[in-house]
């Protein structure tokens, strides 16, 4: 009877622990102030092009008395750290497709290459992200709606 209760006790314990792996915070103990991003294309065949995005956290929120790191960003089926920038504002890319927007002709085009979407572990709604932080050495998540903005165009 002893090994049975064992063994239900370590699956009990397993679902728990992967129940929680994912869960989002209600409230979460960071201020964000603003949250956008901007899309960025390349001019030229094969450059990058992707989101740029900007969390700018409020002043008065002290992530170090709250034992709070900021580790990345859940965007358009994509994960990137973001990386702080001073002053309570953070930054980060996302890659997506190559583009491959261009008027010169591809010769010799044999390889091609699979781009493979990240299974993210959230639903997420075409504006929507999800934040990613350690507090207490244990990692939280929130989501937050990022707004689009326009990227300035420069003629080349």
């Amino acid at each position: 009877m002893s090994k049975i209760n064992f063994i239900s006790f370590c699956i009990l314990i397993f679902l728990l622990g992967c129940a929680n792996s994912y869960k989002l915070e209600k409230k979460p103990e960071l201020n964000i102030l603003e949250s956008y991003y901007k899309t960025k294309s390349s001019g030229v065949r094969g450059g990058d092009s992707g989101y740029s995005i900007y969390l700018m956290l409020d002043e008065n929120t002290n992530l170090d008395t709250k034992n709070i790191k900021i580790k990345g960003i859940y965007f358009k089926d994509k994960y990137a750290d973001l990386k702080n920038q001073g002053l309570g504002k953070y930054q980060t890319f996302i890659k997506q497709d190559n583009n491959t927007d261009s008027l010169e002709p591809v010769f010799n085009s044999k390889k091609s290459v699979e781009i493979k979407e990240e299974k993210i572990p959230f639903v997420l709604k075409d504006t929507e992200a999800v934040i990613s932080y350690l507090q207490n050495e244990k990692m939280k998540f929130f989501k937050v709606a990022l707004t689009k903005k326009k990227t300035m165009d420069f003629p080349m």
